[in-house]
């Protein structure tokens, strides 16, 4: 595999985008060679002290590398497990999507009408915007999480229209369907149209379309003071060791980056969303179809002359990231899953996919 495709994998996930406790490893008899040096990869990294978390690999139905490492909860000594799960961060963004074309399916809505068509209250400045637009980030919205009062904001709880509002009324960066720039205010207001279409909340619409027909059982839609078992904790490199991330409000990332998985069940995902069982052939063409800035609707789409196109998302949010890629020629997922902040994960990522095109 040429490593200019591998450099593009990193930038796509880089744009989403102290102690023995890291050499922990959840283990198994009968590792193959190829696990083995997967494995080898990721415990470099856990050595170095760079990574803890969750790695996973499949090709088809083969599972290639399953395995924790370090731990999901440093206070508590638990390690980290293929059934811990982790805060997603903008992973998020490829289900609010599959719900925005399911919904066109099912004949509720068309993607190339105007946000004003379903959202009456949208703004003058939306008038152009489509829901096309918004999937695709070329909407020209700014993205609220760059704004210098959102650190603050943040960290209480709002509603979706207190959400809207705090960035509605901003002027647009460039005009709808010219440029392309990566804005979760995008996603928010394609969480709202969902609701506002189905009467149903965003996250009840997960479960019911998503959720529940895939059998993703330890996946949802995370909140303030949600009690969940096996949750990692996140934490940052600090000067003597990690540090405890205190999170914002997950109200806020919303549909935009609210969402808690295991790796198992982002597998199952892949698989699903990729072989057409939820999608039907012309949303997921509509979705996998890079526009500006190699993105599709939800995911970036890297398609090479030799005929591989890599699918691939990463997602960061206190304490968490997490990266999320799809070869569908030779049917290769890989999820990657970490409890600590950095880089660890994009190079993780790459090599992974180098070491599982050798199959």
């Amino acid at each position: 595999m040429k490593l200019s495709l591998l450099t593009l994998v990193s930038l796509a996930i880089a744009l989403a985008c102290a102690s023995s406790t890291f050499s922990q490893t959840t283990t198994r008899l009968g590792a193959t060679p190829t696990e083995m040096r997967m494995d080898q990869i990721v415990r470099s990294y856990t050595a170095a002290n760079a990574f803890m978390g969750v790695v996973s690999v499949s090709e088809g139905d083969h599972v290639l590398l399953d395995k924790g490492y370090g731990s999901a909860d440093l206070e508590w000594n638990i390690p980290n497990a293929p059934d811990v799960k982790f805060r997603l961060g903008s992973l998020t963004k490829q289900f609010t999507v599959a719900l925005i074309l399911l919904l066109q399916e099912d004949g509720k809505l068309d993607i190339r009408n105007p946000v004003s068509k379903y959202l009456l209250d949208a703004p003058q400045t939306w008038q152009k915007v489509t829901l096309a637009d918004l999937m695709g980030n070329t909407s020209g919205i700014p993205d609220f999480t760059n704004f210098k009062e959102f650190k603050a904001w943040g960290m209480s709880p709002h509603t979706v229209e207190e959400e809207l509002e705090f960035f509605k009324n901003k002027p647009l960066d460039f005009e709808p369907g010219s440029k392309w720039a990566y804005s979760s205010s995008n996603f928010e207001i394609l969480g709202a149209v969902i609701e506002k279409v189905t009467g149903r909340t965003y996250g009840d619409q997960l479960q019911e379309r998503i959720f529940g027909p895939l059998e993703m059982k330890n996946t949802g839609l995370d909140m303030d003071g949600l009690i969940l078992a096996k949750r990692a904790q996140g934490y940052r490199p600090g000067k003597s060791g990690l540090i405890s991330v205190r999170s914002l409000s997950m109200s806020v990332p919303w549909a935009a980056g609210s969402m808690y998985s295991t790796t198992e069940d982002l597998l199952k995902w892949e698989h699903a969303l990729f072989s057409g069982k939820l999608l039907n052939k012309d949303s997921l063409k509509l979705m996998l179809t890079p526009g500006k800035g190699s993105y599709g609707l939800g995911v970036y789409v890297f398609a090479k002359k030799s005929g591989i196109t890599i699918v691939t998302h990463a997602g960061a949010i206190a304490g968490f990231k997490t990266s999320l890629t799809y070869v569908p020629d030779e049917r290769i997922a890989i999820a990657v899953l970490s409890n600590v902040e950095g880089e660890a994960t994009n190079s993780i990522t790459d090599q992974l996919l180098t070491e599982a095109l050798k199959q």
